[in-house]
């Protein structure tokens, strides 16, 4: 068995190509976008306990022992911007996305956020329900958000 953990994670410009090249894997396999290095980097994602990255702690340092991405950044006043959330299909239904979202909503509550907002795939039902869940809401439809899809821009309180 693994011991998979969620970790505080660097900014996007400390992370090694290799492990970047990682992330952008991560994003394909799971959402089939494609990322350019450059817009990783251009993302502006700090140091923070915003940010999350799922790890094999059995298989670090290695690339491949990121199994998951939570990246969120400040946005306005009172509120956070979730930026990127892509957990591998084989960690995904087991409680790692909770448990980053958890952890994420009492950092940013001790810290004075309130709000919350994140687009998502109209397709994704699974997602929205998962934020739903957590008290968010459609909010509006972003046409062709995506590559080939639209999106939808969710907000709710934390």
């Amino acid at each position: 068995m693994s011991d998979i953990q969620w970790v505080y994670g660097l900014k996007p410009e400390s992370i090694t190509v290799e492990w970047r090249n990682r992330i952008r894997q991560l994003f394909l396999s799971e959402t089939n976008e494609i990322y350019a290095d450059s817009s990783l980097l251009s993302l502006g994602i700090p140091e923070w306990d915003g940010n999350l990255m799922l790890i094999d702690r059995d298989k670090y340092p290695e690339p491949s022992s990121l199994k998951g991405i939570f990246w969120c950044k400040p946005f306005m006043s009172e509120s956070i911007r979730i930026v990127a959330f892509v957990i591998d299909k084989k960690f995904q239904s087991k409680g790692f996305g909770g448990s980053a979202w958890s952890t994420m909503q009492k950092s940013m509550k001790e810290k004075g956020v309130k709000y919350v907002q994140l687009e998502v795939r109209c397709s994704n039902t699974k997602a929205q329900e998962f934020y739903r869940r957590r008290g968010m809401e459609i909010i509006s439809r972003i046409d062709m958000y995506y590559k080939n899809e639209h999106g939808y821009m969710m907000k709710g309180e934390l």
